[in-house]
């Protein structure tokens, strides 16, 4: 009796240890609604791809069972696709386990602090976060709960990609390849000034024998004299061109007395300006603008220009003479004196100095852009090396014209780094990146000093998802000085998750991307200033201003700037309705009219 006693006695105790255990497990789930979970940041955000995850469990006295295990498992669930991403699972034990996992304590409860990272999906920006928590007990089981603490991914860092087209001046209605290239990163163009008139002079000179007046026969048919007056009369059949001037200038050497000299610098003058009426007489207007120039004496300073320029073996000597006397008569005494000296300078200086010079000054009309335009693509050659390039960056002329004038301009000119810069960058809007890249390469061999041209094969470089090679270049680009260089560098460090660094190399310069790196660096009220100051009527620049109004509490204007920026781009309007950045809003009747 006594021993059917003791055994019913220990059914008894083994019955109830039994209830007791799955009590345990039902207790802690009946009671889920006591465990506090939250997440940090709340909604979730992406930075640099990857959303960090931080979850925070605190259990209330007397509610963990001392034996038991509990999994806790977050899954993120995409609200639009079905997918899921399962996260690393967290073991937590009771205060009577012997275990190495994080110990809860029955009496006073305790708290967990869950950490991982997740690789960002587009799938994921409208997505649920959720919390499964199984407990163990021996050989029980329980789901104590399945329950959503978080409401999607917050991915304002990803509006970097259309501020780049925004500070690009890139409008949305773009074709894919331009705005494919401009949101790769900010190309410069070497901007040319449009060619206004200018001024030429062409000249002839034509010499006189010594103490003469009057050109021998020999001297005034010589080709020089055909090829100017064929110059000169194309000058006057070209609508844009006009021959403002033509000088003549007689001079005599300063050897002999300089009396003399005197009448020869007058003679010669006469002579020489007939011989260019003469000779110009067919020529339409030239007769209407010759005229005769003064002229010293004696050319004492041609003869010192020409003495420095010259080989002869007592040059030093001479210029020695000329600045230590002023006196004509004494400087040709003392120079006279030099005997081997001046036999040289009777053959070699002195009859180059017995001349008259004929300075025809031609003034180029300014071409219009549509004349520059018309003869970039039909007649090339007819314009000057300016006024090629120039015409190449007229925002007239289509990409594809604009490839095919740099493409004669480099071949013309290729030693000009500055056609190849230009010819790189049309080709990257185009979308040719390799030819770009050959391009740009050669800008940088002809000279390797110009920013312009490393910032552009960093733009490439980044098209490329080479990172590291696009830093390197904007970063030499930036120290030779290249704005455009920190403003690409920034946009790298908006997506790498590096918003201070972001907000320096942006610079003094207002821009979409400057703002929206002052936003993710918690500067909202910088943002708000920057953002004010974009001169840009793009749909995104309103949508920040209502990300930025949200940030600042400011209801009216969220709905403000969240309605103009719908009502320029309605696509627009599908992305708001799941941006984490107004899920206060989510249920709003005035914000449900703005997204649907």
């Amino acid at each position: 009796m006594k021993k059917n006693t003791v055994n019913y006695l220990a059914l008894m105790l083994a019955t109830a240890f039994l209830a007791s255990g799955c009590n345990g497990l039902k207790k802690m789930a009946a009671n889920s609604d006591l465990v506090q979970r939250s997440i940090t940041p709340s909604p979730l955000e992406m930075h640099a791809g990857r959303v960090p995850v931080s979850i925070t469990v605190t259990f209330p006295p007397k509610y963990f069972d001392k034996k038991a295990y509990l999994v806790c498992t977050p899954t993120l669930k995409s609200d639009n696709f079905g997918d899921e991403i399962k996260m690393k699972n967290a073991t937590l034990q009771g205060s009577a386990i012997k275990d190495n996992n994080t110990t809860i304590d029955y009496k006073t409860g305790g708290t967990y602090t869950y950490k991982d990272t997740i690789d960002y999906s587009d799938h994921f920006r409208s997505s649920d976060l959720v919390l499964n928590m199984k407990a163990t007990k021996g050989t029980k089981t329980e789901d104590v709960c399945n329950i959503k603490i978080g409401d999607g991914v917050n991915v304002t860092p990803l509006l970097v990609q259309e501020g780049v087209r925004v500070d690009n001046g890139v409008d949305e209605n773009a074709t894919p390849a331009a705005k494919a290239a401009a949101n790769a990163g900010l190309l410069i163009d070497v901007n040319v000034p449009k060619p206004t008139s200018s001024l030429t002079t062409k000249s002839l000179t034509m010499y006189y024998p010594m103490q003469q007046s009057t050109f021998n026969p020999k001297e005034q048919k010589k080709s020089e004299v055909a090829d100017f007056v064929n110059l000169l009369t194309g000058a006057s059949s070209d609508v844009n061109t006009t021959i403002k001037s033509i000088e003549v200038a007689s001079y005599a050497s300063p050897d002999g007395p300089e009396d003399m000299n005197q009448k020869l610098v007058d003679q010669r003058g006469k002579t020489g300006e007939q011989f260019t009426k003469n000779q110009l007489k067919k020529v339409e207007g030239a007769s209407n603008v010759i005229s005769r120039q003064t002229t010293q004496s004696e050319d004492w300073e041609g003869f010192k220009k020409m003495l420095e320029s010259s080989n002869l073996r007592d040059r030093d000597l001479i210029l020695r003479v000329l600045s230590m006397y002023s006196d004509p008569t004494t400087r040709e005494r003392e120079i006279k004196n030099i005997a081997a000296a001046y036999t040289s300078l009777k053959s070699d200086v002195l009859p180059k100095l017995r001349r008259s010079e004929i300075n025809a000054v031609l003034q180029t009309k300014e071409k219009s852009d549509a004349e520059l335009a018309d003869l970039a693509k039909s007649n090339f050659d007819e314009l000057t090396q300016d006024e090629a390039l120039y015409a190449s960056t007229m925002p007239s002329i289509d990409n594809a014209a604009k490839i095919a004038i740099l493409r004669k301009y480099t071949a013309k000119y290729p030693q000009d780094w500055r056609g190849f810069n230009n010819l790189g960058v049309a080709l990257i809007r185009d979308g040719q990146l390799a030819d770009a890249q050959t391009q740009l390469t050669k800008a940088k061999s002809i000279d390797a000093n110009q920013a312009i041209v490393y910032n552009n094969l960093g733009v490439i470089d980044l098209a490329n998802s080479d990172a590291p090679k696009a830093k390197e270049n904007f970063s030499k680009a930036r120290n030779i000085g290249c704005d455009e260089a920190g403003y690409n560098l920034g946009v790298m460090n908006i997506r790498d998750g590096e918003y201070e660094k972001a907000v320096a190399n942006f610079g003094s310069t207002p821009s979409f991307n400057k703002a929206l790196a002052q936003v993710l660096a918690k500067n909202v009220s910088d943002a708000s200033r920057t953002i004010s100051q974009v001169n840009s009527q793009d749909a995104y620049v309103d949508y920040l201003k209502a990300i930025i109004s949200a940030k600042n509490n400011n209801e009216d204007g969220v709905m403000k700037s969240l309605k103009e920026a719908c009502k320029k781009n309605p696509e627009l309007m599908d992305y708001a309705e799941f941006d984490v950045e107004f899920i206060r809003y989510f249920d709003q009747e005035n914000f449900k009219s703005i997204v649907h």
